[in-house]
């Protein structure tokens, strides 16, 4: 099975989570820049699911990749911040 979906497909999916999240980072609530998050990376075998996407803002995507925001996902998605780092 393939983990990566067809560019008009993931297009699909990326609308479903924008609508599930309520068009607004899953962190600070921001409405502008959004992008869909893979909760598992897709270099770690994480597929384009809902369940594995969450909406962020283009800050709050850029600290966790630069590792001032984290993400514990189970039940719920819990974010926790490092290094000082807040939001705008």
């Amino acid at each position: 099975m393939s983990l990566r979906l067809p560019p008009e497909e993931y297009a699909l999916l990326v609308k479903q989570v924008l609508n599930r999240d309520g068009y607004k980072c899953r962190h600070c609530k921001s409405r502008h820049n959004l992008h869909a998050h893979h909760l598992q990376f897709r270099s770690q075998q994480g597929a384009d699911t809902l369940d594995n996407l969450v909406v962020l803002c283009n800050q709050c995507h850029e600290a966790l990749h630069r590792g001032d925001l984290t993400i514990n996902n189970g039940v719920d998605i819990v974010f926790m911040r490092l290094n000082g780092w807040r939001p705008n």
